[in-house]
């Protein structure tokens, strides 16, 4: 065999090897660069992984925090329910305390009232003597409303009358007498006072007449008069009442 013969025989060789193996040596190249880029694209996956895994545990840490902080809060929200619970019970409890002392406030008050009212009344005593004997001297009182109390009209059944508390509580008819006049509540008014001599019963004499009246803040004694005339009313005073309850005597 020549060389020529020898060096086409490789040639040929040469040619069916590289005819055979080249597509094996392209796909491989292939493959090559293929794996060479799913190793990238691995990397890259294992890094945004193991960010991922990062921001997973910075999330669970957060996530901790925030339970902690919800149950601390929590906590708190049932310690403050708590004390808005005694706090409302309290309240409550002070309400009726308040209501409790806003009643006897009102009670006192109405009591101060009532003791004001009562201040503002007063009442009337009139007291008539004489001294002189077998003499009858009667005592005439005109009230506030014009009633006008003596012997026959002495109201003390309040059969005369009806609408007035005031009586002539004692008439005497023998002297040495006395005659007593009694208003337990006088109404604000002139009240005026006399002395009528009704009748000497055979004794001579002019009688002299003492009068007192008694009310809230006292007494006084009125003018003495002396009766000369039978069956005539003398003044002895007038006496005021005014919207307090205080006396006036003239």
């Amino acid at each position: 065999m020549s060389a020529l013969d020898l060096f086409a025989s490789a040639m040929g060789t040469f040619i069916l090897l590289a005819v055979i193996l080249f597509p094996y040596y392209l796909k491989n190249a292939e493959i090559v660069e293929r794996m060479s880029a799913l190793r990238q694209e691995l990397e890259q996956t294992q890094a945004a992984l193991a960010q991922t895994q990062q921001q997973l545990q910075e999330c669970t840490a957060q996530r901790e925090q925030c339970e902690a902080q919800r149950s601390e809060l929590q906590a708190r929200v049932t310690r403050l329910e708590r004390e808005n619970r005694q706090f409302e019970q309290q309240l409550q409890e002070c309400r009726a305390q308040n209501a409790n002392l806003q009643g006897q406030i009102n009670s006192l008050q109405q009591e101060v009232e009532n003791c004001h009212e009562k201040l503002k009344q007063t009442f009337l005593a009139v007291v008539m003597k004489w001294a002189t004997d077998k003499q009858d001297v009667d005592l005439h009182m005109i009230d506030a409303d014009g009633n006008e109390f003596y012997y026959s009209q002495h109201n003390r059944e309040r059969s005369h009358f009806r609408s007035s508390n005031a009586e002539l509580s004692i008439d005497t008819t023998n002297g040495p007498g006395i005659e007593i006049w009694e208003e337990p509540r006088a109404k604000p008014g002139r009240y005026r006072i006399y002395a009528n001599f009704f009748s000497r019963n055979g004794n001579s004499k002019n009688p002299l007449v003492k009068s007192t009246i008694y009310y809230r803040d006292g007494s006084k004694k009125l003018r003495d008069v002396t009766l000369t005339h039978e069956k005539r009313k003398k003044l002895v005073a007038i006496v005021e009442v005014n919207a307090e309850g205080d006396v006036v005597v003239r």
